[in-house]
């Protein structure tokens, strides 16, 4: 079996250490740069990753108020579960 050891670069979330996107996926980048790039490109101006004026990285795929707040300072919002216009909830008949 042929292996090889191989760096790459995550994004990662200084509120919650996370490094999924919402869908689920971790992006593995050749440089912290492009992980950087990479992790803000997702989604529009009002939505995705966001790089904090103080210089966090914080992610989309956790809704709480420590994440709400830094979105919410950059003009952001995080589509909370169950609330968003694409959200299906489905119950049981």
């Amino acid at each position: 079996m042929a292996v090889t050891h191989v760096l790459c670069w995550i994004a990662v979330c200084d509120v919650c250490g996370g490094s999924a996107t919402e869908e689920g996926s971790v992006p593995h980048l050749d440089s912290p740069i492009e992980a950087i790039g990479n992790a803000t490109a997702w989604g529009d101006d009002t939505v995705g990753w966001t790089m904090a004026p103080d210089g966090r990285l914080v992610c989309d795929a956790v809704f709480d108020r420590a994440h709400e707040a830094v979105h919410e300072a950059a003009g952001k919002r995080i589509p909370e579960p169950g609330r968003d216009a694409m959200s299906v909830t489905f119950t049981p008949a």
